[in-house]
């Protein structure tokens, strides 16, 4: 069952619907052009990243042979091919117009969300030692950019109720790709986040890609944040680090398209949290046969989220972060059986699973990077999902693990 109102002006009856009829074991995703619930699966698989594209096709397939009306793939993949994700095919989806202005002017729901225990990991210690450990090899010519993250587990008091999150996120960040996802066909916990960044979207042979590379914290004071944003236009680090990623994905896009339309430079994004530099990329696909998650997958791992070069910098994360990503730094959002459809990438993010989070950020290191302003960087990063949680902010820019018998004390 399919509604595609997308043109209809948002009531707040609706909009509230949608979400009072979101459970945890639901997809739901709110873009810039829609918003989107879906559930009761018909077919859900948990696969690696490689096999994306043939789990798409078979799930159309089934979809088609059960005569199921306009057949919508939605999930999740991961950073890194060999991991698991998710691809679903519902048997119900409601889309509507984007939800996130309405969101921006309703009263934010609140929650009594309390924080017992957080442990960064690696440590602040850890994320310096790696951050170094990179400036010596693009010293030595061996890497050119490396992304490199951390995460944060916060045990909770109590389990955490999704909607009011996904309300709260889509309030502080309108214009963000607001998701949750179950993250195996068995449910259980629960991928959500609002990211600021798309891979792809995909209208007919038309495409959008959306890199962001370059970052500097919102200030409080009106002047000084306009500073702080003429300041990253201007910064020869960031626009260093946003060149790389901007090449990289026109060299990619390439062979896919048969016009490409890339600005001579960056303009700026903004979150509630962070200054960004964007460039937006606009082409014609040469093959109409090439969907959306195809173009998503031949971009994927961009050095927005792992490096130059893209090998080198995936070994070294591999080797130097502790943890596995998992779903983190990977791709969200749906595809339809005509190959239309939008992926964002997987960040300011967390999985929610029982009384525990783990929140993740990342920060992209080049030549000149500073090791305390990239874990200042990625605590800002965690601070979206703390926030929406409401959760203490300052929890993001913790050392080492520490227990917090109450939030007002810690």
């Amino acid at each position: 069952m399919t509604d595609l109102a997308l043109q209809q002006p948002i009531e707040s009856a609706a909009a509230h619907t949608l979400l009072e009829q979101y459970s945890s074991g639901d997809f739901f995703f709110n873009s810039p052009t829609r918003a989107m619930l879906a559930s009761d699966w018909r077919i859900s698989r948990s696969i690696q990243g490689s096999d994306a594209e043939q789990t798409l096709q078979a799930l159309f397939k089934e979809g088609a042979d059960g005569e199921l009306d306009a057949p919508i793939v939605v999930g999740v993949l991961p950073f890194a091919d060999d991991r698991p994700g998710c691809l679903m095919l519902p048997n119900k989806v409601r889309s509507m117009a984007p939800i996130g202005e309405w969101a921006a002017r309703e009263p934010e729901p609140s929650l009594d969300l309390q924080a017992i225990a957080a442990t960064p990991i690696p440590d602040y210690q850890g994320y310096c030692t790696n951050v170094a450990t990179a400036l010596e090899e693009f010293r030595s010519g061996r890497l050119s950019k490396l992304v490199l993250a951390r995460t944060l587990k916060v045990k909770t008091r109590d389990s955490v109720p999704i909607a009011p999150v996904l309300q709260r996120l889509m309030k502080r960040n309108p214009d963000a790709y607001v998701f949750a996802s179950p993250t195996t066909p068995e449910g259980g916990s629960v991928f959500l986040g609002a990211s600021p960044e798309l891979i792809v979207r995909r209208t007919g042979r038309h495409i959008s890609v959306n890199p962001l590379a370059g970052s500097t914290a919102r200030r409080a004071d009106a002047k000084e944040d306009q500073a702080a944003a003429a300041e990253l236009l201007r910064s020869p680090k960031d626009l260093y680090e946003h060149s790389f990623v901007v090449e990289d994905i026109v060299r990619l896009l390439t062979p896919l398209c048969r016009e490409l339309h890339v600005p001579e430079g960056p303009e700026l994004l903004s979150t509630n949290k962070l200054w960004h530099l964007s460039t937006r990329i606009e082409g014609e696909l040469a093959d109409p046969a090439t969907t959306s998650l195809a173009v998503a997958r031949a971009l994927h791992p961009t050095p927005a989220v792992c490096g130059v070069p893209t090998q080198d910098a995936f070994a070294a994360i591999r080797r130097w972060e502790g943890f596995e990503r998992e779903l983190f730094s990977g791709m969200v959002g749906w595809c339809d059986a005509n190959g239309d459809g939008e992926w964002a990438l997987s960040l300011r993010c967390a999985q929610a699973s029982a009384n525990e989070l783990v929140l993740y950020a990342g920060a992209g290191t080049v030549e000149g990077s500073d090791p305390d302003a990239e874990f200042a960087e990625t605590g800002t990063k965690l601070g979206t999902m703390l926030a929406a949680f409401g959760l203490d902010e300052r929890l993001g820019q913790l050392h080492h693990s520490t227990s917090l018998p109450s939030e007002k004390e810690s």
